[in-house]
């Protein structure tokens, strides 16, 4: 944040704190000795002018009580008790009785006490004159004594002071290692604590007195502050580092603190964010909000906290503008009661490249990449919209699907470029075909849809249909080349047909899957009946790929036979289903469903396995083999390489040339360089190549020369009218001279008739399958074929 750990002012190094204590202590312990030394001078002194001061009062209540005791003795004298002579006498003995050590007592009967009397060792003295008698009495005392005295009390004096001098150091030393030592210590750490020094040793902890307690005190103490740094350190450093912007603001709406993602969100420096009001930094339009969110009332301008009570609110797309330009950002916002001040943390977020994601994400979920078009998914919207206006305005409108065929035809041949460029061309021409107010969408790799909104009548999305159509006329220009697209359209209306969107688009599919099969570039409307043969063909779809779990399919075998000797000269494998419950399907009715669904594929792939097992077991068993022809569908041709088909022969053991693949002339015409490139490989590996059904289609000189096939079989549609129908003579006789001039193989197709066999033979045709020679068998009676030939060639 902005603000950070500062070291406290005044700081003093633990190194001169130790040594002011100690100094302190030890210049304390000799000012209170000199005090003390200080102290005693003048009270010594005091001391013996006190004495001396008693000396002078006890030398002048000395002459006092001489002059009393003299004029007791007056008085008795005076009375007659005592004669004056020895009155006198009695006098000078008690006198000289009161003058004892230190004291001396003279009389003077003159009356004057002469000069230098005792001399000068007596400085104290004291005299007074008995009128009476006209007697001086002097008392004088010395201060000798005094003096001795006094001087024994000062050398006892020095004599503590210096003891106490003496003892005072190791006192001291004590004291400085015993309360000092540990006080100086935990004061050092206190220090370093307070700088922040959290990894030291508090000394001590283990004491069981006062400093004990103190030391451990200043642990936890020192415990607490490490976590409170730790948690410090690390809260800084996650405010510093996170990539959101975090602020806290006061109950006033001014900035507090801020870290420096705030900074770079807002633009604004740091200096000038701090104090700043923080709905202020938003734009004009997001003010207000951010102020009620902080639980500020903004009318009038004046802010009155109104109090969060503790909630988070958030917030997103607000504006914030900056001087590089406007960014939308998000708000999190928390209240925050410290010590019973409120104040909110705002974690804030640049979302202007999320906003930007997601608003392509939401294109990119809408719209389709290629064409720009609505997708399925907005498309269903649309519809539903579509359905619910419709609905309350009582109108109709129409959905139509379009498929292309051959798509995958041209990506395959010119590549997902031409492909792509191909879409687009198509959206582009429907778009311009239809009303502005109709909607475009591609809901499918090559499937397109139209909501033709607010339809009259049938008729209507019918010309709209043909229009459509009609756009593609003209062919399409892809890498150099003119192509031609045959779409088909399928027409659902809204409410005749269905009343929601999927059932809408699963009618148009419906139809526009009857309109592929009729032909192709035409339109067909939805029907019930469409709609029920759509749910047969897909439970026989899930029936198929059932079946070929449960091994419900079998092989028949239709022989082929030569015309000279009635010789059986191979197979042709011809796919059965027996569902139980319901005996054999007719392969009319799965086999244009499987081929739809590309189930095809895998159950092609199955028919060549399963054939070539059964030709392995035929040579296992002794039987001598002849070639067995498969047929491969046009899906099955173009999804597989010869080298899969080898793959599967191979793993039979089989010679390649007991393998005939039979493909029909569409089959080669949908995919002519694949086709043409998986043909010769076969061909190569020495794998047998027929042209079914040849006739049909684009049958020609130019073709066949083209074609790297072994043999061409006549389709029964010609056989049927030989001899009786002209035409059919003509065709029939033309395909075995174009066989024979290019060294083909002919095999007539559906002879059932003697005269058909015998017009064949004429013509040079003699190798013919048919119910004339034989149906089609399972594969025990065709191992009994095999054996009869087996017998007759012995």
């Amino acid at each position: 944040m902005t603000t950070g750990r500062r070291q406290r002012p005044g700081a003093t190094t633990a190194a001169g704190t130790v040594m002011t204590l100690r100094r302190k202590i030890r210049w304390l312990t000799w000012i209170g000795l000199i005090g003390c030394l200080m102290a005693a001078i003048p009270a010594l002194y005091l001391l013996r002018s006190g004495l001396i001061s008693e000396r002078e009062r006890l030398t002048h209540a000395l002459v006092g009580s001489a002059h009393a005791m003299l004029g007791e003795i007056n008085a008795a004298i005076e009375a007659g008790a005592l004669p004056r002579d020895e009155g006198q006498g009695q006098a000078r003995l008690a006198l000289r009785a009161l003058g004892r050590d230190p004291f001396h007592v003279s009389v003077f009967t003159d009356g004057r006490v002469p000069e230098g009397w005792m001399g000068e060792g007596h400085s104290v003295r004291a005299s007074l004159t008995f009128e009476p008698w006209g007697w001086a009495i002097a008392a004088a005392s010395g201060t000798d004594d005094l003096d001795r005295e006094f001087a024994m009390e000062a050398l006892a004096f020095v004599l503590f002071i210096t003891v106490l001098l003496v003892l005072s150091w190791p006192l001291s030393v004590f004291l400085s290692q015993h309360v000092l030592g540990p006080i100086e210590a935990l004061s050092e750490r206190m220090e370093r604590l307070t700088e922040g020094q959290t990894g030291i040793d508090i000394p001590g902890r283990d004491r069981k007195d006062e400093f004990g307690a103190m030391a451990r005190a200043m642990d936890y103490f020192r415990q607490a502050a490490e976590a409170l740094i730790v948690r410090d350190e690390r809260l800084f450093g996650i405010m510093n580092n996170i990539g959101e912007a975090i602020v806290l603001v006061g109950e006033d709406g001014l900035v507090q603190e801020h870290n420096p993602a705030a900074v770079a969100l807002f633009g604004v420096p740091a200096e000038r964010l701090d104090g700043h009001r923080f709905a202020d930094l938003f734009a004009e339009e997001d003010r207000e909000r951010v102020a009620r969110l902080l639980g500020l009332e903004t009318p009038g301008g004046d802010d009155a906290v109104m109090g969060a009570g503790g909630r988070t609110e958030r917030a997103e797309e607000l504006v914030i503008e900056r001087g590089d330009g406007r960014i939308d950002a998000s708000l999190s916002l928390s209240c925050l009661d410290v010590q019973g001040r409120r104040s909110y943390v705002c974690a804030l977020a640049d979302m202007t490249e999320r906003l930007r994601h997601e608003r392509e994400l939401l294109r990119l979920a809408t719209r389709d990449r290629l064409t720009g078009l609505p997708n399925r998914a907005l498309i269903e919207s649309l519809l539903d919209t579509s359905i619910e206006r419709a609905r309350r305005h009582g109108r109709r409108f129409a959905v139509l699907c379009l498929d292309l065929s051959r798509f995958k035809l041209i990506t395959d041949t010119l590549g997902h470029h031409a492909g792509d460029l191909l879409l687009q061309e198509v959206a582009s021409r429907i778009v311009v075909t239809v009303r502005a107010s109709d909607t475009v969408g591609r809901i499918g790799t090559d499937d397109f849809a139209v909501i033709l909104d607010e339809v009259g009548e049938a008729k209507e999305a019918e010309v709209a249909a043909q229009r459509i159509l009609a756009a593609f006329d003209e062919p399409v220009l892809l890498m150099g080349t003119e192509h031609y697209v045959r779409p088909s359209i399928g027409i659902a209306l809204f409410p005749d047909h269905a009343d929601s969107a999927q059932e809408l688009i699963r009618s148009a599919d419906t139809a526009l899957y009857a309109a592929k099969r009729a032909g192709g570039k035409r339109h067909a409307f939805f029907r019930k009946e469409l709609a029920d043969q759509a749910h047969r063909h897909l439970a026989l779809d899930r029936d198929l790929r059932a079946a070929l779990a449960r091994g419900e399919f079998q092989l028949h075998y239709q022989p082929k036979v030569s015309l000279i000797d009635q010789s059986l000269e191979g197979f042709e494998a011809l796919l059965r289903w027996d569902k139980p419950g319901f005996g054999m399907i007719s392969p009319g009715e799965f086999i244009p469903v499987a081929e739809d669904t590309g189930f095809i594929v895998p159950l092609g792939d199955w028919v060549l396995d399963e054939a070539c097992r059964q030709l392995r077991e035929w040579i296992d068993r002794g039987l001598e083999p002849v070639p067995v022809a498969v047929n491969i569908s046009p899906r099955h041709l173009r999804q597989r390489s010869a080298e899969d088909f080898r793959r599967i022969i191979d793993r039979h053991r089989l010679s390649p040339d007991l393998v005939e693949l039979e493909i029909t002339e569409g089959a080669v015409m949908q995919d002519m360089d694949h086709a043409l490139s998986v043909l010769a490989a076969l061909k190569a590996m020495g794998i047998r190549v027929a042209v079914d059904d040849f006739g049909t289609g684009h049958s020609s000189l130019s073709y066949l020369k083209r074609l790297p096939v072994t043999t061409l079989k006549i389709d029964r549609s010609f056989v049927n009218g030989v001899p009786s129908e002209r035409e059919d003579n003509g065709i029939v006789s033309t395909i075995i001279a174009m066989a024979d001039m290019l060294g083909l193989d002919v095999v007539a197709e559906g002879v059932e008739k003697q005269e058909q066999a015998n017009f064949l033979r004429h013509h040079n045709c003699t190798l013919v399958q048919g119910w004339l020679t034989g149906r089609p068998v399972p594969a025990g009676q065709a191992a009994d074929l095999l054996a009869v030939r087996l017998r007759r060639t012995a």
